[in-house]
Formats: structure tokens, C-alpha cells, sequence
């Protein structure tokens, strides 16, 4: 669960409202507990961390119900794993070294 609000953070926490965004990030990023969470945000009770979390959440899987992003991003992901398990298995010839050339572009514009 931790890594899908992650992944799901990392693509969509921009469009959450700052509180919801800070307490998510510090709560699965920065591993804080409620109260150290209230703390860094100023003092605020746990209730409302707990509060904005919840929503946060909520939000977050709504968006990926509505735009499905993650899911797209995950299916990618593993579809080239595969195809660099594949290209491993050839490794010399020279198609093979320009298949997994671009392979590695794909990828790194998937994790930039």
C-alpha cells in the first residue's frame, strides 16, 4: 500500500491542496509519525494530520480512478523489464545493443 500512495504522491501530489500534499509527503517520504507530522506543520493536532491524510489519500485514489497514470506507468515499467530480460539473453549482436540502447531511454524518461 505504502509504495502505491507513493508512486500515486509522486504523480499526482501536485494537483492535492498544500496540507493534504505536506502531510502525505512527510508521512510516506519521511516516514513521520501523526505528531511529528503536526509538529512540522506548525502545531497543528494530530486529529487534523490524520484529517489530511485521509483526504489525501482519497483524493489521490480518485484521481488515478478518473486518469489511471500509475496503472499506465506500471504496465510500461514492467512491459520493459520483460523486454530487457529478453534483450539480456542476446546481448552481442548489434540490433540487440541498439534495441536495449533505446529500451534505456524509455526507461529514464519514465523515472525523470
Amino acid at each position: 500500500m505504502k509504495e502505491n500512495i507513493l508512486l500515486l504522491l509522486d504523480i499526482y501530489g501536485e494537483l492535492l491542496p498544500k496540507s493534504q500534499q505536506t502531510a502525505l509527503d512527510l508521512r510516506y517520504n519521511s516516514d513521520l509519525s501523526l505528531g511529528e507530522i503536526a509538529e512540522e506543520m506548525g502545531g497543528i493536532s494530530r486529529q487534523s494530520v490524520n484529517d489530511f491524510l485521509k483526504k489525501g489519500k482519497s483524493k489521490l485514489i480518485e484521481f488515478e480512478n478518473v486518469l489511471g497514470n500509475a496503472a499506465r506507468f506500471c504496465k510500461i515499467s514492467e512491459e520493459l523489464r520483460a523486454m530487457n530480460e529478453e534483450i539480456n539473453a542476446s546481448p552481442n549482436s548489434e540490433h540487440t545493443k541498439r534495441i536495449k540502447r533505446s529500451v534505456n531511454k524509455i526507461q529514464n524518461a519514465l523515472n525523470n
